[in-house]
């Protein structure tokens, strides 16, 4: 079966959520990939539908030196590695590069009727499960297929033992600082020549054809834009975020919205002491975060807070939750460790899409900076009531109400006409 990821396609397969149907009900193993991102690896192995394979079964896993995978991930894979220990084994692919590439990446898992091969572009990492365009196969094998695919794996892992170090070799540790460095200088490169130049071949301008392209699915149809002075007055923006050491992983340009992005303003109700599952109408359970009711577990949505000082937390995996009793649910760790508000005030959560089925969001508490702000824009389009509110704009009118939201930060700038 090939499966397209393409965020601008409607039918769009993540290999992320894939891989995590993939290795359901089975109980050996195995994959390489030439780069790994601490968030690509806990996207995949620390998923519920993984821990559960790993819990019964056993898997191996080999990622390549060569570039990208870094320091961030290494220890990642440390700590993944100790917390499963026999379960899962993890080796880094290390050798003279010069010439050649380490390149794989692939994933096969065996249960008792055989098994299946995921086959295809996509790089364990962030992107590569699920916002960049890549193709892949699933290849489904009866016993005696999976049972080949399992014999030539064992063949070459046993030959290329020279190259495998364990994930704690401090040979590998030292490769990934190397990356980390090369991925720092270029990152410090780009923050001073962050847009993208409107390079000409004879008459022809690429931000022209650009414009006529397909967007991606986390922008909307409308043909509006914010101009590129109102960009230029919000501080800070997307092009002046200094480089942190969270920015030499490769997938923090992955969490950005454009203009047009849906945004979504969500009051979130008290629903008893858990306040932290976020609950949602069947509307904006369906129509803005992708899911689909009833269908527990099959989709994954990607959320990621903004702090009021514009840094971002780690990546939160949640799989779509719908009840009976009409309740569709996420959870929200900004909102961990904190107390509903007493009275009539509730907290308020703004979600930007990034992509289908992927969130940045912030969590605003009564008492915010902002927090009035966005009442009173929120109440021009509804009056407050006993009903939660949940509305949706794009991101240009939300940010032009309420320039200040530490969410801008994160706000594409517009091209030059």
């Amino acid at each position: 079966m090939l499966c397209i990821q393409d965020p601008s396609y409607e039918n769009s397969k993540y290999l992320h959520e894939t891989l995590l149907s993939e290795c359901v009900d089975c109980t050996v193993g195995a994959g390489a990939y030439a780069f790994a991102t601490k968030d690509g690896i806990n996207l995949l192995l620390s998923d519920e539908n993984f821990k559960k394979f790993l819990e019964r079964g056993t898997y191996t896993l080999v990622v390549g030196t060569d570039d990208i995978t870094n320091e961030h991930c290494i220890n990642a894979l440390i700590e993944l590695e100790k917390k499963y220990c026999a379960h899962l084994k993890v080796k880094a692919y290390v050798h003279n590069g010069k010439g050649s590439t380490f390149h794989p990446k692939f994933s096969w898992f065996s249960n008792a009727n055989g098994g299946s091969l995921v086959l295809g572009s996509g790089n364990l990492t962030q992107k590569g499960l699920r916002h960049n365009r890549e193709a892949y196969s699933v290849i489904k094998y009866d016993l005696d297929g999976i049972a080949e695919i399992s014999a030539e794996w064992d063949k070459w892992y046993t030959h290329s033992a020279p190259f495998l170090f364990d994930i704690t070799d401090p040979v590998v540790m030292a490769k990934a600082k190397l990356n980390t460095e090369k991925i720092r200088a270029v990152n410090t490169a780009k923050a001073t020549i962050r847009k993208e130049r409107q390079v000409q071949a004879g008459e022809i301008k690429l931000v022209d054809i650009y414009k006529t392209q397909p967007k991606d699915q986390k922008t909307s149809d409308k043909e509006t834009r914010a101009k590129d002075s109102d960009l230029e007055n919000a501080k800070p923006n997307a092009d002046n975020v200094p480089i942190t050491d969270e920015d030499i992983d490769v997938d923090a340009s992955y969490w950005v919205i454009g203009q047009d992005s849906p945004v979504l303003i969500a009051e979130i109700p008290k629903s008893g002491n858990r306040w932290k599952q976020a609950n949602f109408d069947k509307k904006s359970f369906e129509r803005y975060f992708g899911a689909t009711c009833g269908e527990n577990g099959e989709y994954r949505i990607l959320l990621k807070s903004v702090n009021d000082d514009g840094s971002m937390n780690d990546t939160e995996i949640r799989p779509s939750v719908s009840v009976s009793s009409q309740n569709y649910r996420f959870e929200l760790e900004a909102a961990n460790g904190l107390d509903y508000p007493k009275g009539s005030e509730r907290p308020i959560a703004i979600f930007a899409k990034v992509s289908c089925r992927d969130f940045i969001y912030m969590l605003l508490m009564p008492g915010n900076t902002h927090y009035n702000e966005v009442m009173t824009f929120i109440g021009k389009t509804q009056a407050p009531s006993v009903k939660m509110r949940r509305l949706e704009y794009v991101a240009r009118d939300v940010f032009q109400a309420i320039p200040g939201l530490a969410i801008w930060r994160r706000l594409e700038k517009e091209d030059s006409e």
